[in-house]
């Protein structure tokens, strides 16, 4: 959505003439003209600027947008906080509407539109979370397979994503050292992807905001949680959780902020060249403050009391006899309709071994 660039006078009066660069400002201002490539962007959020993600990519990127430098390219920016402009399932339909022009898409909570995209918070995969959010962005990109099949067809592009892996099985009263542990046992899960690994281990799934797992763990409601001691942290779990695995990888949680291609398409390509620069730093610093939460989330939970079970080599190959079954079983329930699940696993697979070496950025 391209909105015209409000200018600095107060109330001032526009008359706008078809077809001229230029914009004549009354009210007792001086004539002032914009180019007419000046956009005012709007970008919905749904996590507070506290989140580790805001902390080293959302406000890098809102920082360097509403710059001088943004402002030379005629680059404005308006940025709503906290589901302000909707929930986190709305932002493709957001995104669509011509809402926002940028906002954060989780394939986890958007349901049937991007089912393969998906794929990066299936168990086994994400190491770190530059690894992760590096792995997607190659789908995305567009040549891309999830660009090509999911995003485009609905009227978005990736500008940059977000990772967060390390779920574990976060548990009360019952210590998981296997997946068969999970056997029998109420488990909160994130949606998704996660729910298969979930399902797989015998146990049964619970979907519940974050939020509320404190109360539902005190009064055993639920056993405990697939989720990352990044998230975990922010709510003192550690207070009401007894056991936790490190090093299980069950999984990850993916959230790649997207524009409108109406709106990108509308960019000249200096604001393109601009907004691409400031999204890959964004994406960056994210992925370092995701592994800097991790380690300070596992010293916190220590301090508070849980005792965790480190995957050992030896046992890795157990854990991994878990999340190939859960891999193969997504691929081929999207393949029966008619979605080249396969093909992603193929590209998923190849850009997480490309990534996965790399060193987590969390010095």
């Amino acid at each position: 959505m391209r909105r015209p660039r409000r200018p600095a006078c107060s109330k001032p009066q526009r008359t706008l003439l078809a077809g001229l660069a230029s914009l004549v400002l009354l009210s007792g201002c001086a004539a002032q003209a914009d180019s007419p490539d000046d956009v005012t962007l709007v970008m919905a959020d749904s996590f507070p600027q506290t989140h580790p993600l805001a902390l080293g990519g959302t406000n890098e990127m809102i920082n360097t947008l509403q710059s001088d430098e943004a402002k030379a390219l005629g680059i404005d920016l308006e940025y709503y906080a906290n589901g302000q402009l909707g929930d986190q399932k709305d932002m493709v339909s957001i995104l669509r509407s011509g809402v926002a022009d940028i906002a954060p898409v989780s394939p986890a909570y958007v349901g049937p539109e991007l089912q393969l995209s998906n794929i990066g918070d299936l168990p086994g995969y994400v190491g770190n979370a530059h690894a992760g959010a590096s792995a997607i962005m190659d789908l995305l990109d567009d040549d891309g397979i999830l660009y090509r099949t999911e995003w485009k067809p609905r009227g978005i592009r990736a500008l940059w994503a977000a990772s967060i892996p390390h779920y574990e099985a976060m548990t009360a009263n019952i210590q998981v050292t296997e997946p068969s542990d999970m056997a029998g046992a109420t488990i909160r899960s994130t949606g998704g992807a996660a729910d298969r690994a979930v399902d797989f281990v015998g146990a049964a799934g619970v979907s519940m905001p974050l939020g509320e797992m404190y109360e539902a763990i005190s009064r055993g409601t639920v056993d405990g949680t697939l989720a990352s001691p990044v998230s975990v942290a922010s709510y003192r779990l550690g207070e009401v959780l007894d056991y936790s695995t490190n090093g299980a990888r069950l999984g990850a949680f993916t959230v790649t902020y997207a524009v409108s291609i109406d709106t990108w398409d509308q960019l000249n390509d200096q604001q393109r060249e601009f907004i691409t620069q400031a999204s890959a730093t964004a994406q960056k610093g994210a992925a370092t403050q995701v592994e800097k939460a991790q380690i300070k989330g596992l010293n916190q939970m220590k301090d508070e009391g849980v005792e965790f079970h480190d995957v050992t080599d030896e046992e890795r190959g157990m854990w991994n006899k878990m999340v190939e079954p859960v891999i193969d079983g997504w691929s081929h329930d999207l393949e029966e309709r008619g979605l080249p699940a396969a093909e992603v696993v193929e590209d998923y697979e190849t850009a997480i071994a490309r990534y996965d070496n790399d060193e987590p950025t969390a010095e």
